[in-house]
Parts: C-alpha cells; structure tokens; sequence
C-alpha cells in the first residue's frame, strides 16, 4: 500500500509552529551540551559544588528525551498523522518539555531521588499515552514504515522496565552490582536500537513510500521480521562482559549476523536508488542522511565485532571506547537522520560550513576517545593533555550545536512573525 506524497506532508501554515518546536528541541541540547563541556572541564580543573554523577545523569537524560526523542516525535507526527489529528499531540508535547525541564533541575541537585524521579515518572507516563495514541492512529494502515513504527513503539514501552528495575536495586542498595548496571544497559538497548532505530527507519521508508521506492510485501516482511530478532536477540550482547554461560553468546553472535545481514541489505537497497534518492533530496539533507548512514553501517559492524572475546575485554576495561560507541549511534546515526528529516522538510536550516564545523569536531572527538585507549592498552602509554584535548574538542561540538540553534531561533521568530501577520 502506498501513501502519496499530499497526504505526508504538513500544510505550509503549520510549518512555523513545527519550525518553533524543532528550535525548543534543539535548545534541549545546546542545554545538555553545555552539561558535557562542564562535566569535560571537571576532568582537568575539578568543580567542588557539582557532583559529576548527578550531572552525568542530567546530560544523558537531557539529550536523550530532550533532544532525540522530541525531535523523533516531531518526525513522526508529521510523517503519520493527518494534520487535524496531530493538533491534539499538543498537550502531549507541552509535557514532555516540562518533564524534561523537571529533570534538568532535579538531576544536578539530586541525582536519582524524589524531584528527579517523579519528573521521570511523568515522562515515562506521557510515553505511554503517546504510545497509545500512535498505536490508535495507525489503524487500517499497513506497509513497511508503519510496521517498523508499531516494532518501535513496542520497544519503546519495553526500554521502561530499565527504570523500575533501577528504582528497585537502587532502594535495595544494589547500585554496585551487575544487575543495576545490565539494566541501565537495557534501558539504553530498547532505546537505542528500538525506538530510535525503528522510529528513523519508519521515517526514511515513509519517504520511500510517498516515492513509490517500495519493496515486495515477501521482502518487507523478511526484513522487517530480521531487524525485530536482531533486536531482541543483540540485547546478549550487553551481558558479555559478565562472562555469562555459552548459550547467551551463541544468541548474541547469531543476532549480529541477522542485524548485519539485514542491514547490509537495507544499505545495498538505498545504494540502488541512490540517484534517485540524491535527485529529490535538499543537498544538505543528502550530506546528512549519508553522515546517517555510515554511522549506522559502523554500528551493525561494531555490534557484529563486539561478540569476539578480547573485544568484550577491551570495551568493558575501556570506558571511553563504550561513550564513543554510544555517540557514534546517538550523534552519526539518530541525529545526523533526524536532522537530515528536519532540513529536507524545512523545519531545520543548516548551512554547509556549519555542519562542517560539526562533523569536523565530531570526528575528532570520536578519534579522541578510540586512539588513547587503544594506545593505553596496546602499551604506547598515555597521550598527554588527554582531558585538555577532550575539553576543546567538546567545546567546539557544543559551538556547533549552538550556532545551529541560533540561527534556528532567529528562523523561528521571524516565520513566527510573518505567520502572525498573515493571520491578521
């Protein structure tokens, strides 16, 4: 079944309020990038009055629900509801924002405790309505990108269950044992590689759909049905470091080789139609959406890489190899596509030298926390000015990020202004 292109896209009127909203989500993390210059800094001239732990949980709560899942939410609105049935998200939205904001004020202060948590519960919440609502809408339709929606929703609800058991082991004073950490891990699993990768994909075959770049229902539904396993299957793969019995790396191992397949295939597809593709993309969407997928390629690969034992060794004795992995999915691949979505349906305005700029630190920041460790534990020894290094670096992505949201809000305002005017 395919969607023609009018029935997608949001009425041009809208395209102010939606441009608005994409400029509060970017805000969220320019917000949250500052908290990782600070938490950089604390590594060379440490801040007596910060606890890097609670800061740490506000940056990573931030950019992930601020930026990532409200930018995924804008996409996902626009893409699949009608614009008379997504007016009524609105309130949804309107706290989603404010249960971010309750966690970047309780989480400094507090880390994990009464204000921090009932925020995240509030969030958690609103997740679910939202996941109901988008389940109730999508009745009646049926094609690949809705199907990998549904996937995603589901994952979506099952990432959760991480922050119950969480609140769990941390009132039983089992912070320091592996069962606090694997769910952490799980968390970021179902978020990562089902919801943020399913809700990205959702988009990018919604784009196929609308031009006529569709697959054979046999095919959807082979690929469709190999991510699914890949996902629950690869979830193994953040319990290695736990030397776990041999059945749990035989499961971990063979969904990798499903995920690689599958997404080896995915890659070949949009290689395919590459110029067409290239042709009905906005130039810098291209550029962006080409960042996307050569992070997600990178991710399947290191997935598949991960299950070799001295490999699970390095990763789990070398923590900036996992935060370079973690960027590597978050930065290269969700938000690289989501951006890319952004600009090709102008509610993003991205000049060529800026995202140079951002790729550019990017890439060294990404060098920064893969070479060292690899010399550390190869016996070159340490690099010197490390953490020096490591504070540029993130100063200069966080520029990025802010020079992009500027430009956004001055955009903003000013269509803003001129929707107001037509109006009267």
């Amino acid at each position: 079944m395919l969607y023609s292109d009018v029935q997608t896209k949001p009425a041009i009127s809208c395209r102010s309020i939606d441009r608005s909203s994409w400029t509060v989500a970017l805000g969220w993390w320019v917000l949250a990038g500052g908290l990782g210059v600070l938490l950089r800094y604390m590594m060379v001239g440490p801040a007596t009055c910060f606890d890097y732990t609670y800061l740490l949980h506000a940056h990573s709560h931030v950019v992930l629900l601020g930026w990532a899942c409200n930018a995924l939410y804008l996409g996902l609105v626009a893409s699949f509801l009608p614009a008379q049935r997504s007016s009524s998200y609105r309130w949804m939205w309107i706290g989603f924002q404010i249960a971010v904001a309750g966690m970047l004020v309780f989480f400094p202060i507090q880390g994990y405790a009464a204000g921090s948590i009932a925020f995240s519960t509030v969030h958690v919440l609103l997740t679910y309505w939202m996941s109901v609502r988008l389940w109730r809408d999508l009745r009646g339709q049926k094609s690949l990108s809705v199907g990998l929606l549904r996937w995603g929703i589901i994952f979506l609800v099952l990432s959760t269950i991480g922050p119950y058991f969480l609140g769990y082991f941390k009132a039983n004073q089992m912070q320091h044992t592996i069962w606090y950490n694997l769910s952490i891990y799980y968390y970021l699993h179902f978020l990562y590689n089902g919801w943020f990768q399913f809700g990205c994909l959702a988009l990018l075959f919604r784009w196929f759909e609308n031009r006529e770049i569709v697959l054979s229902v046999p095919g959807s539904t082979l690929f469709l049905r190999a991510m699914v396993v890949a996902v629950f299957g690869t979830l193994a793969l953040s319990a290695l470091w736990t030397s776990p019995p041999a059945w749990i790396w035989i499961v971990g191992a063979l969904s990798a080789i499903i995920q690689t397949i599958a997404g080896g295939w995915l890659i070949c597809f949009v290689w395919q139609f590459r110029k067409r593709i290239i042709q009905q993309l906005q130039p810098i969407a291209a550029l962006l959406a080409g960042l996307a997928i050569i992070s997600f390629a990178l991710k399947i690969f290191l997935q598949l890489f991960s299950v070799l034992p001295w490999a699970v060794q390095f990763s789990s004795q070398q923590r900036p190899i996992v935060i370079a992995y973690l960027h590597l999915v978050f930065i290269g691949f969700i938000s690289f596509f989501l951006m890319a979505w952004a600009v090709q349906y102008k509610r993003l305005v991205l000049s060529r030298r800026v995202l140079r700029w951002f790729v550019f630190f990017f890439t060294v920041s990404e060098l920064l926390l893969v070479v060292p460790a690899l010399l550390v534990t190869t016996g070159f020894g340490f690099m010197p000015y490390y953490y020096e290094s490591l504070l540029v670096v993130s100063v200069g992505l966080w520029m990025g990020v802010l020079v992009i949201w500027v430009k956004q809000l001055r955009m903003s305002t000013g269509a803003g202004k001129i929707h107001s005017l037509v109006s009267r």
